[in-house]
């Protein structure tokens, strides 16, 4: 049983899968090589030496930029969706440099552009569909090999902490990650507060390093915390006459982060505790999101548009809209755009919450907002770019000013822009905030949609926000 097992681990496969990311690789310039030739070549003209020679210059490229930016590194313990990512502008860099390339040596001329650049369109999406489809068979078929036990890595912890308690619990609920820890190391268990309730304690770092000396273990994760510097480095050179690789997992967790990732300034890892998770792809991600929805609910909006200002109107006097400062994205101010439901417009400074039965609001707009129909005219705040269509809803300024001292971490909200509809509003902390325990129980409804937004969430705060058109607490 142990020869079995001992193969299925240290095995083929496994061999196998210490070269998985250099093949992955070169299947890549392959599929690059391949849709070069058939899609961007063959669509202008017949092969000719120099063509030829573009193609190769492409494939050159792709190998190069693929090694600066270590695609073929191993991707074990990263998200498919950050493996796709990379990829996708991967292939970007090398099509745009390999146009530019060819531009430089007259074989794109300008004037036959309406013939090149559509076959480089096709000859991107190609090839980007065939690398991302194949990624995504490689990633399912190495899960679900690793799942019944194959190609794993032998890994420990050093430091009996709840860093190495959380990562044990990962590693063994996600099987398909390929990680088999044989236990956690630690000379002073139960100092300094540490524990591992969910680790086995197998031994002292001694014990480890003699381990790692003879091949034992592959992967050694260091989860002693950060004010432990100088015994840190003092056991990483302990390990240094191994083979075994060393990750250092300092207890991040105990900082609450709120989009937390790393960066890289000359060398030196930076930390990002709270952080706008709409950077980079992700911000053009939202944006292309509220122009969709925007495309399909503004033809439906419009007769309710039409048919609500008439209502306010003819309800009473006054102006149809009600438009008052609110603050957005970075704290910065706008004018939120709403149906008037109230007999006389509030300013900014004479602001007070709407109550239960409120004198104020008439009754049109007593219907308007407890069907959240005063809320449409913020579609044209979406367009304009000041609001999204999910995100945390944007409170007049009376209100952030009183609570923002009052309420841990309440101005993060602000790190993405306000949006019509939201976490919070579909989990019943809407209406009036009569109390600061309402307002903590929205404020934490905030930061859970920024710390895990993605357009999945926002379809289903969608769908949860029209499965429920009348709001018992909106008033």
């Amino acid at each position: 049983m142990y020869q079995n097992d001992n193969f299925r681990r240290f095995g083929a496969i496994h061999e196998f899968g210490s070269v998985t990311g250099r093949l992955t690789s070169v299947i890549d310039v392959f599929i690059i090589t391949y849709f070069a030739y058939f899609t961007l070549i063959s669509a202008i003209d017949a092969a000719t030496p120099l063509k030829i020679a573009g193609v190769v210059m492409c494939a050159v490229i792709a190998l190069i930029v693929g090694s600066l930016v270590q695609l073929s590194r191993s991707w074990r313990l990263a998200s498919l969706q950050r493996e796709l990512i990379e990829v996708t502008s991967y292939w970007t860099t090398t099509l745009l440099v390999t146009l530019v390339a060819l531009r430089l040596l007259g074989e794109l001329p300008i004037v036959r552009a309406d013939i090149w650049l559509p076959a480089a369109g096709r000859c991107y999406v190609s090839a980007l569909v065939v690398m991302l489809v194949f990624r995504i068979g490689l990633r399912l078929s190495l899960r679900h090999i690793r799942t019944y036990g194959h190609d794993q890595r032998t890994a420990a912890f050093i430091g009996a902490t709840a860093t190495t308690g959380h990562l044990s619990d990962s590693f063994a609920q996600q099987r398909w990650i390929g990680i088999d820890v044989i236990g956690t190391f630690d000379d002073r268990c139960g100092a300094d507060g540490r524990h591992a309730p969910t680790a086995r304690i197998a031994g002292s770092v001694d014990t480890l390093v003699a381990m790692a000396r003879t091949g034992q273990v592959s992967q050694i994760y260091v989860a002693l915390p950060m004010a432990a510097e100088a015994r840190v480095r003092q056991i990483i050179d302990r390990f240094a006459d191994t083979t075994a690789s060393i990750y250092y997992c300092p207890p991040m967790t105990t900082l609450d982060l709120v989009g937390g990732r790393w960066d890289d300034v000359e060398g030196q890892p930076v930390i990002s505790v709270v952080e706008s998770p709409f950077r980079g792809y992700s911000r053009s991600l939202k944006r292309t999101e509220d122009l969709l929805l925007l495309a399909i609910a503004l033809p439906l909006a419009l007769l309710p548009l039409i048919a609500c200002a008439i209502a306010v109107r003819l309800s009473s006097s006054g102006p149809v809209l009600f438009k008052q400062k609110r603050y957005g994205l970075d704290g910065k101010s706008f004018h939120v755009l709403k149906f008037r439901t109230m007999y006389l417009a509030e300013t900014d400074q004479e602001f007070v919450q709407a109550t239960r039965d409120d004198p104020r609001i008439t009754r049109v707009g007593s219907f308007l907002r407890k069907t959240s129909l005063d809320e449409l005219p913020q579609l044209f705040n979406v367009l304009s770019g000041s609001m999204s269509v999910v995100g945390p809803r944007p409170h007049p300024i009376k209100l952030n000013e009183e609570y923002r001292g009052q309420v841990r971490r309440y101005m993060v909200r602000h790190k993405i822009k306000p949006g019509i509809t939201g976490l919070a509003q579909v989990s019943g902390a809407r209406g009036e905030t009569d109390s600061l325990e309402k307002m903590v129980r929205r404020i934490e409804y905030d930061l859970q949609y920024i710390r895990s937004w993605s357009p999945a969430l926002d379809l289903r705060i969608l769908a949860r926000t029209l499965a429920v058109p009348f709001a018992k607490n909106a008033y």
